[in-house]
């Protein structure tokens, strides 16, 4: 290889590992969960990326967590690589009470959440086209992959990425003859108030959803609230100056022919091909 071909290799290899974006996130942190490495933030407009709003965000290090909590007043590093943003550091500039408090958990107490194995709620929705269904009519005896979303999501990474997987696991099972009739989407919308019947379908028709593979729906705001939470959602609601805007956490899951839960993905670190792999191995 000669060395004028070395050198452009490593401009290019150089351009791909800095192709991620930096921005300086500032607000107050609402919750630590150390577990997950991740904070909650509501946090101002960050320009050139987002409005301002409360939602969840991955640390690169679970170090960067030692000394902040909630109630502190930050400036952080947000870098976003892939789309994907993850803080980098967390400058702490004083603390005060939160603003608003975190929202109360669904009423009816604590939501325990599922395990592989279990039997996933048989929760009534409402349907795009306005029929009341329960889990495991829509389900119909079927596999399914199931994710949860809302039209008005401001995130790019978040609710539209699940619908664009969503778009191409549809593409997939289509082309699939094993597939073909034998599981089912769900994207399960917890605003309520905002996505109607009629909103869901105007969605659904926008991304070329098969009503035959593909369905939306919501439920009342507590239930629906509680069904997410089985699945180790987390939702933040009235913490955003916008009041259509819900933090929240990203889950997807898998569930077989019996209804009962065999796999759930936290965030957006899943592919199409994995979730479409995920329905070929259940019998």
């Amino acid at each position: 290889m000669t060395f004028r071909r070395v050198a452009l290799l490593c401009l290019v290899l150089s351009a791909a590992c800095t192709s991620a974006r930096h921005y300086e996130l500032t607000g107050q942190i609402l919750s630590v969960n150390r577990d997950k490495q991740e904070v909650l933030v509501k946090h101002d407009e960050i320009p050139g990326y987002m409005m301002a709003m409360t939602m969840p965000y991955k640390v690169q290090s679970s170090s960067i967590l030692d000394n902040v909590s909630a109630g502190d007043l930050v400036k952080a590093q947000l870098e976003v690589r892939d789309n994907v943003p993850v803080i980098t550091a967390i400058t702490k500039t004083g603390t005060a009470a939160p603003e608003v408090p975190p929202a109360p958990a669904p009423t009816g107490g604590f939501v325990q959440m599922l395990r592989e194995g279990e039997q996933v709620p048989n929760q009534e929705f409402v349907d795009e086209s306005g029929n009341t269904r329960a889990f495991a009519d829509i389900r119909g005896g079927r596999a399914m992959a199931l994710t949860f979303m809302y039209t008005k999501c401001p995130m790019p990474t978040y609710c539209p990425m699940m619908d664009r997987n969503f778009v191409e696991v549809q593409k997939r099972i289509k082309a699939n003859p094993a597939l073909g009739g034998n599981v089912r989407l769900l994207s399960v919308s917890f605003d309520p108030k905002n996505d109607t019947p009629a909103v869901l379908r105007k969605h659904a028709n926008e991304l070329g959803a098969d009503p035959a593979i593909w369905t939306f729906v919501t439920a009342d705001q507590d239930a629906v609230d509680r069904f997410a939470m089985s699945f180790g959602l987390t939702l933040v609601r009235g913490q955003a100056p916008d009041p259509n805007e819900i933090g929240h956490t990203l889950r997807t899951a898998i569930v077989d022919r019996n209804g009962k839960l065999v796999k759930a993905y936290t965030g957006n670190d899943w592919t199409p091909p994995q979730i479409v792999a995920d329905l070929e191995k259940l019998p």
